[in-house]
């Protein structure tokens, strides 16, 4: 494992060009270029803050899970997880085609063939970083505080980009074999969606967990967080919307189950590695 990384290290430069490629493509032939990633969460807080905050009454659909201070921010509190989503998603549909569509490449010459969806994600988390950026503008005009909790959101960052390059690894291997998974990947990730609590509160499962007095449903909000990409929502809306230092506990077991699963994912790519190449 530890020559698996060195040698990634010494393929840096390359890691770099595909990030580079990766951003270039995305706003190829765009007029504004790089401020679209601007401009996309500029959208998101302003129709959530005056359709769905005030006129459809969300902000108050929120008062019993007040954030900073007692503010109710329908906006600040869908962007808080919603971003953090996108990050997901969209590094898992760049990457999952990634490996099929630099064939050539893989083809041509030997280098650790992770790069490639590496590349994806980390050029994502470059649009990540500007999103959130524009973020930070908003949440200190609500009043949203939150500049003490920067090294617990650059922790929480971490750990969701190593779970997320661990799905990458998994997801463009198998769409190598399998050229559905594109296609089950995008109906899996609007499952997944759903099962996050990104438009509906937290406070939603655990109400639903004691209204139904018929059954024992008290195992339901443990067994939801254990979705690691729940978990993680919960801790970017600990940070940015509640302002707190989220639970120990939690953070404890989304950073050992991200590490986790990527070690054991870039453990099985490594392994495959050779037959990536005769397969495209």
């Amino acid at each position: 494992m530890i020559s698996n990384f060195k040698q990634l290290i010494e393929h840096r430069e390359l890691l770099f060009n595909l990030i580079s490629r990766e951003l270039k493509v995305k706003y190829k032939r765009s007029v504004f270029g790089f401020l679209w990633s601007f401009a996309n969460p500029l959208v998101l807080v302003a129709v959530y803050s005056i359709i769905a905050g005030k006129v459809m009454g969300m902000d108050n659909a929120l008062l019993s899970y007040p954030g900073y201070h007692g503010k109710t921010s329908f906006a600040v509190f869908l962007i808080s997880g919603l971003l953090a989503w996108n990050y997901f998603s969209n590094s898992l549909v760049m990457s999952v085609g990634s490996l099929v569509d630099s064939g050539g490449l893989v083809k041509k010459i030997y280098f650790p063939r992770e790069i490639i969806p590496f590349a994806s994600v980390l050029a994502n988390l470059v649009t990540f970083g500007i999103e959130l950026s524009v973020l930070f503008v908003f949440l200190t005009i609500f009043g949203f505080y939150f500049y003490p909790m920067i090294p617990v959101l650059i922790l929480i960052i971490i750990i969701e980009s190593f779970f997320i390059l661990g799905m990458s690894l998994l997801a463009s291997y198998s769409n190598v074999f399998f050229r559905d998974t594109k296609h089950l990947l995008n109906i899996m990730l609007m499952i997944w969606f759903w099962a996050c609590p990104i438009i509906y509160p937290f406070i939603k499962v655990e109400q639903l967990s004691t209204a139904a007095t018929h059954y024992n449903l008290s195992w339901v909000p443990f067994v939801y967080k254990l979705n690691p990409m729940a978990s993680i929502i919960l801790i970017y809306q600990r940070v940015l919307y509640f302002v707190e230092i989220p639970s120990l506990k939690l953070l404890a077991y989304t950073g050992i189950f991200s590490a986790v699963f990527f070690l054991i994912s870039y453990a099985f790519f490594k392994k495959q590695e050779e037959k990536i190449a005769g397969e495209i």
